[in-house]
């Protein structure tokens, strides 16, 4: 079967682990030998300013068509549509770079950090890098996401000014989420999830992909230039503004 053939809807089975655990995957965006193919002009995006903004590693969907083609595969996009509806919208993309030595990323729900109201949102993590416990791969909660988890000022040896409470977190169950370069997981705003120090001398480089539905309002945008970019479906309410994807 081509991939013009596949279908990437969830199952029911499926819907119900997302709804029961807030987390679904690792399901195959592409294969290890095309992620490999890909993965220099990933690195050459990053090594260049973005047109709109100073941060090399937020929005790259806007100016680079191989990372819009990237986050906007049907893979993704047909099974986000099975939870979310036909319609969505393309946000925010963020590259997580974590060299040798990198800070911890600490516990925490995405909503806490999000100017969007409802703060609805859909979130792949697609592994451009092999992710594995040695080189700090994304650990996650299940289930976690059916509480809102106080946040805190973050201590100084963590990227984030703020984390979650670590009164308030349990991670006796938690999961590490090992990817092959080329794999992906599916989370929501309120999945509780975290990294750990890179202590390996593997670099670790992932790409977020953040997309809402036609109802989420977006109150601060990000730069100047930035707008959202229809990826399916209609967008019948247009709360926010739009734009084309890169060429």
């Amino acid at each position: 079967m081509t991939i013009a053939e596949a279908n990437f809807s969830l199952s029911e089975a499926e819907m119900d682990a997302f709804r029961k655990d807030g987390y679904l995957g690792p399901f195959d965006l592409c294969s290890e030998a095309e992620m490999a193919d890909l993965r220099p002009g990933l690195e050459q995006v990053l090594e260049r300013d973005a047109p709109d903004h100073g941060t090399r590693v937020h929005n790259r969907h806007l100016d680079s068509s191989s990372v819009y083609e990237l986050s906007t595969r049907r893979p993704i996009v047909e099974r986000m549509q099975s939870l979310y509806g036909p319609d969505l919208l393309l946000w925010r993309t963020n590259f997580f770079v974590k060299e040798p030595g990198a800070k911890e990323i600490p516990w925490h729900q995405d909503h806490n950090y999000w100017p969007l109201e409802p703060p609805i949102i859909s979130s792949a993590w697609i592994a451009i890098d092999e992710a594995t416990v040695e080189n700090s791969c994304v650990q996650i909660i299940p289930g976690s996401h059916r509480k809102t988890l106080p946040h805190i000022k973050a201590t100084d040896d963590m990227v984030f000014a703020e984390m979650g409470d670590p009164d308030y977190i349990d991670t006796s169950q938690l999961v590490n989420l090992e990817m092959k370069a080329g794999q992906f997981v599916l989370f929501n705003e309120r999945t509780v999830h975290h990294s750990e120090p890179n202590r390996s001398q593997k670099r670790r480089i992932g790409l977020a992909v953040r997309v809402i539905m036609p109802i989420v309002k977006v109150l601060q945008w990000d730069a100047p230039e930035h707008a959202l970019v229809q990826i399916a479906g209609e967008d019948r309410l247009q709360f926010n503004r739009t734009t084309q994807p890169p060429v």
